[in-house]
């Protein structure tokens, strides 16, 4: 059986991984597509999917603190957290 702190890593990995697509496809529509990144921009496709995507990153965030990602990131070996410290 999976221990506590094993559960919760896999917790973080899968809800980091989701995080950093949205992350990628947030920019990608702001940079190809010109969505508007203000919440207060014109409808348009690209900005409705990008409100979407705020969205999910910020349920992804409510799970990653319930996780205690903070604590978990730190040993993070490819966290950018952890990459800008060492620069």
């Amino acid at each position: 059986m999976v221990d506590d702190t094993a559960r919760d890593r896999a917790i973080y990995h899968a809800l980091k991984a989701a995080d950093e697509v949205a992350a990628a496809l947030q920019t990608h529509l702001i940079e190809e597509h010109g969505a508007g990144p203000e919440r207060a921009a014109p409808r348009s496709p690209s900005t409705n999917s990008l409100k979407l995507l705020r969205q999910a990153r910020e349920r992804l965030g409510t799970g990653l603190r319930a996780v205690q990602a903070d604590h978990i990131a730190e040993s993070d070996e490819i966290s950018l957290r952890n990459q800008q410290r060492t620069s």
